[in-house]
């Protein structure tokens, strides 16, 4: 077996990319570190000038050099930021390389007037949440800071509280920078070192590890809270795309190729579903039993979601396959019945209007189980309710029987049916649409053929309810009785 080397860089580049969760993340952070960066020169920038006015009491030649070097590695890295827009996977650790040392050299400047600096880039290391990344700063700022220190000692801003003078001697500034000064007294440099190193580097040192120990929790951490949230991203997406699979489905179970039998002259029918979640309870259903009768169904589960849709297509079933057999609508329902109370754990219920109409003299058959009341016009009138008599909700208790009532559709005549959802629409101040308002939007123009019918009402719902969030899945059917040869000629006899 061959022995496979990885290049040194590609190594390097798997473990500084980051996995497609922290990728935004990371970029955040970088153009975040390159805003801290550019505001560090600017304040490389302020010191030179306060220096050069006296203000500070360094040297110019300790402040120039260090800050020319710090503020051409700061343009060096911008130049990388913008170039690379943020989104490389070595800007990392160069920006974070970058703030040791521009700090460190500033340090070196300010010294012990400075001892927040020390800790900026560790803290700032754990917003990229890796705990190893957070462990390498905090190393190597331990390294450059103690060399600022070092150097600060003897050029920078020197603490008078760490000198110590030979007997005798004191601290005359003649137009000497205070370094010069201290120097001049009698100071030395390896006392300076020395004390400055135990006296402020050790201090800010102790309180920079538990800044660092804190700023590895928060990388932990955080990165835990980016792992949790990805997953629940993950399991939203895949649900959300269950849904849309399951509203495609819900879809497709119901008739929803218009015009439904363009072969058949007798009728016209058409029906909508406008579920109030992805997928909903409602739901219609039609389908030529024979040549000669049309099963029409209007049924409401009750809750929503995705259990009122399963068993919505468990009662749809039902209700197709007992029609199919040849009962009537009452025998229908009372099977129906049976079957869902045999295996109703949850307890859940449908309510249905079942009809039967007979094409070739307008006879239709219907039950219903506690559904909503039809609305019916006749030829040349307008739509009312037709208040029958509801038997008890299927799946609401074992043994219930349905009775069944007749009407006769002469031609031109039309049903309306629907699901509580329609009257029952609400604004934003909790009005319902109503029966009423139902009624007048059936009558605004009665004459219209089904699918004018239910864009109209539909029409009238929305501009009632607005930008009120839609209450319950809206359902309609609507069919109109064109009647046979026959039974037009004995009309107009």
């Amino acid at each position: 077996m061959k022995n496979k080397r990885i290049p040194f860089f590609k190594r390097l580049q798997e473990k500084l990319t980051a996995d497609e969760m922290f990728h935004e993340t990371e970029v955040q952070a970088n153009r975040l570190g390159a805003t801290i960066l550019f505001n560090s020169g600017l304040i490389l920038l302020l010191i030179m000038a306060l220096t050069a006015l006296g203000v500070f009491p360094l040297s110019w030649e300790s402040v120039f050099a260090p800050s020319i070097q710090a503020i051409v590695e700061i343009a060096i890295l911008m130049v990388l930021c913008l170039i690379a827009k943020n989104d490389a996977w070595w800007l990392k650790p160069l920006l974070l390389i970058g703030l040791v040392f521009v700090y460190a050299r500033l340090d070196s400047m300010l010294t012990h007037k400075a001892a927040i600096l020390m800790v900026i880039p560790v803290v700032f290391s754990s917003r990229y949440f890796s705990r190893r990344l957070t462990v390498f700063t905090a190393i190597l700022s331990t390294a450059a800071f103690a060399g600022s220190a070092y150097w600060g000692a003897t050029h920078g801003m020197i603490n008078l509280n760490i000198v110590i003078l030979p007997a005798g001697r004191q601290i005359v500034t003649t137009g000497d920078f205070l370094g010069e000064a201290v120097k001049k007294a009698g100071a030395e440099d390896s006392m300076l070192i020395a004390n400055t190193m135990l006296f402020d580097y050790l201090p800010r040192w102790l309180m920079f590890s538990i800044a660092s120990v804190i700023s590895c929790n928060i990388a932990r951490r955080g990165r835990d809270m980016v792992v949790t949230q990805h997953e629940k991203d993950v399991k939203s997406a895949r649900i959300e795309s269950e849904l849309h699979l399951a509203t495609s489905i819900q879809a497709d179970m119901l008739p929803n190729i218009f015009p439904a039998f363009p072969e058949r002259s007798e009728f016209d029918i058409y029906a909508t579903m406008d579920p109030a979640k992805e997928v909903g309870g409602d739901f219609y259903d039609f389908f030529l039993i024979d040549d000669d009768h049309l099963c029409m169904v209007m049924a409401d589960v009750s809750g929503k979601g995705v259990p009122a849709a399963l068993f919505m297509m468990a009662s749809k079933i039902i209700l197709a396959n007992n029609a199919m057999m040849g009962k009537t609508p009452g025998q229908i329902l009372t099977d129906t019945n049976a079957a869902i109370c045999s295996n109703n754990r949850e307890e859940m219920f449908v309510t249905v209007w079942l009809g039967i109409l007979e094409i070739s003299t307008g006879k239709l058959t219907a039950a219903n189980a506690g559904h909503e009341y039809p609305a019916i016009r006749y030829a040349n009138g307008a739509f009312e309710l037709y208040k029958d008599k509801h038997g008890f909700v299927i799946g609401g208790m074992d043994g219930a029987r349905y009775r069944e009532y007749e009407l006769t559709l002469t031609p031109g005549s039309k049903l309306f049916l629907y699901t509580d959802g329609v009257p029952e629409a609400t604004d934003a101040r909790e009005q319902m649409f109503g029966v009423e308002n139902m009624l007048a939007s059936l009558n605004g123009d009665a004459s219209a053929a089904p699918e004018e019918i239910l864009k109209n009402v539909r029409a009238s719902v929305d501009g009632f309810v607005k930008q009120a969030e839609q209450f319950d899945d809206l359902t309609m059917l609507c069919l109109e009785y064109k009647g046979t040869v026959d039974n037009k000629q004995e009309e107009q006899s």
